[in-house]
């Protein structure tokens, strides 16, 4: 009975505190800022010419995962997204093969640590000329 006792005396004010704790959890991922993806606007490009820009993610609260491009909305060919693990910053580079105006979404994800990692997403109109 005195261990019973005990333990329950223990474990009502930590259950308390968890409680806290956890709420305090639960705002702070509600009030993070969103990720962004910069720049707004992808310069023109020219076949033949290599490209090279920055492409970037603020507002970040935990590592960038990873930048990526989508399959249905892709960089022309000869062109591609270059980014290490963790950094916030990547590049779109290559050399751009076809003359045309393709519009590109590039999306960032951040890891998640006790909330879950968030994304940025940005669909570009990237002009090629001859």
């Amino acid at each position: 009975m005195r261990n019973a006792l005990i333990l329950f005396c223990l474990t009502v004010p930590l259950a308390g505190c968890e409680a806290i704790m956890f709420g305090n959890l639960i705002v702070s991922c509600a009030i993070r800022p969103e990720p962004v993806l910069l720049p707004d606007n992808l310069p023109a490009a020219t076949v033949g010419v290599p490209y090279n820009v920055r492409l970037e993610v603020i507002n970040t609260s935990t590592p960038v995962r990873g930048i990526y491009v989508s399959d249905t909305y892709a960089l022309p060919e000869g062109l591609w997204v270059e980014q290490q693990d963790h950094d916030v910053q990547g590049r779109i580079t290559g050399t751009p093969l076809k003359a045309g105006t393709y519009e590109v979404r590039v999306s960032a994800g951040t890891y998640g640590t006790q909330c879950a990692g968030l994304r940025a997403s940005r669909v570009y109109r990237l002009k090629v000329t001859e």
